[in-house]
């Protein structure tokens, strides 16, 4: 029996929540059939947001890049951290205000001058979703890594395996340590998903997903229509396991002298060639 491995279930089921939402722009870019065509790979920029009831946009706390290169069936997943530090006229600001101020097609323009590509297609999520069905599954099993006290929210969670609800699944993704900043976000993020897909493959959890549409429904925006969906999940499902591979973008905690603000400073030389690195199968090292 073939063993999946995180990275590919994540992609599909990106594929297979977008396709539950009912509320998909007009818009649209380019054909994937047609990206295919010009020989350039499929890039999809993932946000994960937490927007309140009165909210339109919101800043992104989750950044992923998903590019898709057809010719040698290979796929990488770039975890962008949110305190990127982009240049705004006569100001420097955080990747993760881009789309509260402008939007998500805002942030895809950011993404491009970022790693030297085109991004057409973005899918944005909002948190409250995840919170709601996280615990429809009944929560999520996972080793922590961390001592988490957040007596705001009323999350108290201590290191070892144990079984998270919605909202302590939530404060342990968003959870921002002294030491390791927003990289660490980024990693446990990353552990986080990976349990959550675990959770997910469990035969229990079939019985729950007719549950889990409308928590989904009411908390996805997409430009990318129904048929490319459908095209994008077939090109998918016919990568190899063992060809998909995760990176956090390289980089340094930089401390602006004049604000005091603190950013993640990208190291642009790896960035503007970090997708082809990685298709090439090069990988990066990423310090605190």
């Amino acid at each position: 029996m073939k063993k999946f491995r995180d990275p590919s279930i994540i992609l599909l089921l990106i594929i297979i929540i977008t396709l539950l939402n009912t509320d998909i722009d007009k818009a649209f870019p380019l054909s994937i059939k047609d990206i295919i065509k010009s020989g350039e790979p499929i890039n999809i920029l993932l946000l994960g947001i937490d927007a309140r009831p009165d909210e339109v946009n919101a800043r992104s706390d989750t950044i992923i890049l998903v590019s898709i290169n057809h010719n040698i069936n290979k796929a990488v997943l770039v975890w962008i951290p949110r305190d990127t530090r982009i240049s705004s006229p006569n100001k420097s600001q955080k990747i993760n205000m881009v789309n509260q101020l402008q939007g998500p097609n805002a942030s895809c323009q950011e993404v491009e001058k970022l790693l030297g590509t085109t991004v057409d297609y973005y899918i944005l999520t909002n948190f409250s979703g995840f919170e709601r069905a996280i615990d429809i599954l009944g929560g999520v099993y996972m080793d922590v890594d961390i001592n988490l006290s957040s007596p705001s929210s009323n999350v108290y969670l201590t290191k070892g395996y144990k079984c998270l609800s919605g909202k302590e699944a939530l404060k342990y993704a968003r959870y921002r340590g002294k030491t390791d900043g927003d990289i660490g976000r980024t990693q446990r993020q990353q552990n986080l998903l990976r349990a959550l897909i675990k959770q997910i493959l469990q035969k229990d959890t079939i019985a729950k997903i007719p549950d889990l549409i409308p928590a989904v429904q009411e908390n996805v925006q997409t430009n990318i229509s129904a048929s490319n969906m459908l095209y994008l999940a077939n090109l998918i499902l016919k990568i190899d396991d063992s060809n998909i591979v995760t990176q956090t973008l390289p980089g340094y905690s930089y401390i602006d002298s004049y604000s005091g603000a603190s950013y993640w400073e990208v190291d642009r030389q790896i960035s503007l060639s970090i997708l082809d690195s990685l298709f090439h199968g090069h990988q990066f090292e990423v310090n605190l």
